[in-house]
């Protein structure tokens, strides 16, 4: 087994993964906790990643330690500031933030990314960034897809984020289906339902710029009996998924090889998602974090090259 070169932390805002890191980039050892910066009380980070890995910062006082994700927030241990896109691994790590610890360990914070659209508007991602850093090959152009709360579609050329666009779509989601009168209508435990996502699929991305109007077909085609309310749900969910994939792909046509990025349902989703718009795709590896870990702390050089 490769000796451990470095601890590393996902660390969002419901939850932390934690990595021990051997040679390239290899798991030697992995965990979870629900010790996500929302859950942490009165600030006690330093409690949390004790709780998470004391016994690895003991036996290994010299491993350096390298933290990404919301954990960088304004909400979370020290504020990383963001990255501007264009940006790669090399432009990352030149941004890392010190994170004092009381002792003598390289401890550091990886900043999230910014880009600016076309009309001037600001987007940022946080946690992501590490992910395709660590999903994507270093040639060739791909587009990242990560769902969630706040999907990202980040657009990369030869290993470096060129930009991204941020949808609302998971958040939408469950403001809709939990505080408006779309619920009312529908069974919230309800299996998926493919033939009614396929249907919600085709009319969001039929027209993305029509959502506002489309979403109250989630009601009239309740109310005419077209679809039952354990088909509602999974409705909703494709026409919201179906308008994000519409209105990504108006920004790029040409997008390169599509990887998405996320938990196993989410990327069942989009994957279906995405072949009902003729769109291939492939499944990115798991714990793609630790190996943008890797990377970014390579690059910085935290650790030597193997």
């Amino acid at each position: 087994m490769s000796a451990p070169r470095l601890i590393g932390l996902d660390w969002g805002t419901s939850s932390l993964r934690a990595y021990l890191l051997g040679g390239n980039g290899t798991i030697l050892e992995a965990r979870s906790a629900d010790s996500g910066i929302m859950r942490v009380e009165s600030g006690g980070f330093a409690q949390a990643l004790d709780a998470a890995c004391a016994d690895w910062l003991a036996a290994h006082p010299a491993l350096p330690l390298l933290l990404a994700g919301m954990i960088g927030s304004k909400q979370g241990w020290l504020e990383a500031p963001y990255c501007a896109c264009p940006a790669d691994a090399r432009v990352i790590s030149q941004s890392l933030v010190r994170l004092q610890l009381g002792d003598t360990r390289s401890t550091h914070i990886v900043p999230g990314l910014s880009t600016t659209g076309v009309s001037g508007v600001p987007d940022v991602m946080r946690g992501e960034e590490t992910q395709i850093i660590g999903a994507l090959p270093a040639t060739g152009s791909h587009l990242a897809v990560l769902p969630g709360t706040h999907s990202k579609w980040a657009w990369v050329e030869n290993g470096t984020v060129r930009g991204f666009a941020s949808f609302m779509t998971g958040e939408v989601y469950a403001a809709l289906t939990g505080h408006t009168i779309l619920g009312r209508m529908m069974r919230a435990d309800a299996p998926h339902d493919g033939a009614a996502f396929a249907r919600g699929v085709a009319y969001g991305r039929e027209a993305p710029e029509a959502l506002l109007s489309r979403m109250f077909s989630a009601r009239t085609l309740g109310l005419f009996g077209q679809l039952g309310q354990a088909a509602l749900p999974s409705y909703l969910s494709g026409l919201l998924i179906g308008s994000e994939i519409g209105a990504a792909m108006r920004m790029t046509p040409h997008a390169g090889t599509v990887t998405i990025l996320g938990n196993p349902n989410l990327t069942q989703r989009y994957t279906e998602a995405f072949a009902l718009a003729g769109i291939p795709t492939q499944a990115g590896t798991a714990d793609c974090a630790a190996l943008g870990l890797w990377r970014i702390a390579l690059a910085a050089g935290l650790i030597g090259v193997d």
